[in-house]
């Protein structure tokens, strides 16, 4: 139930000569060095704080608009900020508040607001009309609980120290009564310690004296301190970006904690950042956790983030939300030359190249978040796994996992429990080697961690990235990756001079394909990349045709390939046969089955063939 600026018009406002802007729950403020994105940070401080920075008072012959030259009326700057009500308010109040507030050099002159209400049109259109606030109404409590938080580019020792004294306020005033009793447990250990002192003071000075700590504890709370578990060093002694992940954490801690003073009935409470440039100090994977961060915090305790930023994975947040979603906006912040004053770009097409991110360089950043992303995902997951302290084996995706339990079950029956298949939906071969990684960078420092392993197909890509991971020898000591054999049954098509990657569904036989063809489970493969340019050629001419140059034996592993809805269908159907069936239909998986399991349990592994070497038909049309 808090509220949301929906719109800010500023006028005559240090570099704003006349801006208006429209954010989201997450508005993004992109812009070059000197192109005033700070000064709407700065002007939504003015209107709520009263103050331009943190501790800077408004400075009106500095703060006014130097562009602005009026002919008879008084220089004024102008704040005005549309506020979205809360559905329970709006029948008394309206649809939305309209508050605006203006200064002169004498200081604030004007502060009013008032409500707007949407009214139907004859026409089938829309006005507006405006709505008076009732005196009895809790929008001015609501209003008047806006808590605006300014957090400046430049993060130094003094803004950390301030911040951890303003954890006193929200303590003293949340926890009241526990923290004025553990104050005076703390002040009567003092004075049992101390008490030999005070006893001489009132034998020498003829009155009474005792400790006590001061009423005011936040300069105590200034010299609070994070220490990193088990080394005890002083937040104060870790790099800048260590300092700033704290930041948003310790601002989220004391929107919650203030949301809890909330009585029953009572106007609640809103809680809007402004922060400047978050990705200063930060490296790429910092930013990127720190985007998703705050993407995670609006609508969870916070109302309204306004960021400034030079960096695309802020400003390219906007483009990850849904078509039509309006959880953010991004908004391109400009000067032009000889122009009055800070501008916003009404298209963000070519921000990158305006940003001078070039646009080879922009997709690399993209796929550079995506990538620090993933890799988070599977730390976490690898966090929760590892609790279990088992043997894992992570495969491609769901169809995948049918196929290695059942081969699990047939081949190490006395194995099979110990293991456990891991994956997710559209895992693919990121997934496996993402989680490899985090489960070696696990094993680095908890060396009792059992063994990983992952089972890649054997398309040129897997194949890569198999090869990769495991010629490091330091990744194999805990984490090792395997591939998918080839089955003999499709072993004369690259004899043939075909190109076809083989993954999980080529180890079903010719007979599960009719199979799967008569469900309707295959589509028509598509050929360019399988037939070899000479036949094509050939084919091209009419010299010959494609079904002259397949055999009756293999030709609909050539021809078809699964949709992607019907691979799990076959996988079951796999996965459900009798062992003694399943196993004179795989007995190439034997091998494999065994290598996995021997990586697995290295105190009895016995000598086998690298899963990286040659495996029959591995070769280059593999």
């Amino acid at each position: 139930m808090s509220l949301r600026i929906t719109k800010i018009d500023i006028r005559n406002f240090r570099s704003v000569r006349n801006l208006s802007l429209s954010p989201s729950k997450l508005a993004v403020l992109v812009g070059k060095n000197d192109s005033g994105k700070s000064n709407v940070l700065r002007a939504l401080n003015l209107f709520f704080n009263g103050k331009t920075m943190p501790a800077d008072d408004l400075e009106f012959d500095t703060d006014h608009n130097v562009f602005n030259q009026p002919n008879r009326r008084a220089k004024e700057i102008s704040i005005k900020l549309e506020i979205a009500m809360p559905e329970s308010y709006r029948e008394t109040n309206g649809d939305f508040v309209v508050w605006e507030r203006r200064w002169r050099s004498e200081g604030r002159v004007f502060d009013e607001y008032s409500g707007r209400r949407k009214v139907a049109g004859p026409r089938g259109g829309a006005s507006l009309e405006t709505v008076d606030i009732p005196d009895r109404s809790n929008v001015h409590a609501l209003l008047r609980n806006i808590n605006y938080v300014y957090v400046p580019a430049i993060k130094d020792l003094e803004y950390f120290s301030e911040l951890r004294a303003s954890i006193y306020d929200i303590i003293a005033e949340v926890a009241d009564r526990e923290f004025r009793n553990s104050s005076q447990d703390f002040e009567q250990s003092i004075s049992d310690q101390l008490q030999d002192l005070t006893t001489q003071i009132t034998a020498s000075l003829g009155f009474r004296s005792r400790l006590a700590l001061p009423k005011d504890l936040s300069h105590i709370f200034e010299s609070l301190d994070f220490l990193s578990e088990g080394q005890d060093i002083s937040l104060d002694s870790r790099g800048d970006g260590i300092k700033a992940r704290h930041i948003p954490l310790i601002l989220k801690f004391m929107a919650d904690k203030k949301r809890r003073l909330q009585v029953r009935g009572s106007a609640p409470h809103t809680f809007i950042w402004g922060y400047e440039e978050p990705e200063n100090n930060l490296e790429l994977s910092s930013c990127v956790e720190l985007a998703d961060q705050f993407w995670g915090f609006v609508d969870n305790g916070v109302s309204q983030i306004f960021l400034t930023t030079h960096s695309p994975v802020f400003y390219n947040l906007h483009r990850k939300q849904e078509e039509g979603g309006d959880r953010i906006t991004c908004h391109h912040i400009f000067r032009e030359v000889d122009a009055e004053g800070t501008k916003e770009a009404t298209e963000l097409g070519d921000l990158d190249d305006r940003m001078g991110t070039t646009a080879l360089f922009a997709p690399m950043v993209t796929e550079l978040e995506d990538r620090v992303r993933r890799q988070e995902q599977a730390r976490a997951e690898v966090e929760q796994l590892a609790q279990a302290n088992r043997r894992k084996l992570f495969v491609e995706g769901p169809s995948d996992k049918l196929i290695v339990d059942k081969a699990l079950a047939v081949f190490a029956p006395d194995r099979v429990g110990e293991i456990d298949v891991e994956t997710r939906e559209s895992a693919g071969i990121n997934y496996v080697i993402d989680m490899l990684r985090s489960w070696r960078s696990r094993a680095k420092h908890h060396p009792e961690l059992p063994r990983a392993a992952g089972l890649l197909d054997l398309d040129p890509e897997a194949k890569t990235a198999s090869k990769l991971w495991n010629e490091v020898p330091d990744n194999i000591k805990s984490a090792k990756c395997f591939k998918l054999p080839t089955p003999p049954h499709i072993v004369p098509i690259f004899q043939a001079g075909l190109h076809m990657p083989v993954v999980l569904e080529c180890l079903y036989d010719r007979q599960a394909w009719e199979w799967a063809e008569g469900r309707g489970h295959l589509k028509p493969r598509h050929l360019p990349g399988v037939i070899p340019a000479e036949l094509n050629q050939r084919i091209v001419a009419g010299e010959t045709t494609l079904d002259d140059n397949l055999d009756d034996d293999w030709a609909i592993f050539v021809k078809r390939e699964f949709e992607q809805g019907g691979k799990r269908p076959m996988a079951q159907h796999y996965a459900n046969k009798e062992d003694d069936d399943f196993r004179g239909r795989m007995p190439f998986m034997e091998n494999l089955i065994n290598e996995i399991v021997g990586y697995l349990f290295p105190e009895q592994e016995q000598p086998a063939v690298a899963a990286d070497d040659a495996q029959p038909g591995d070769g280059e049309h593999a």
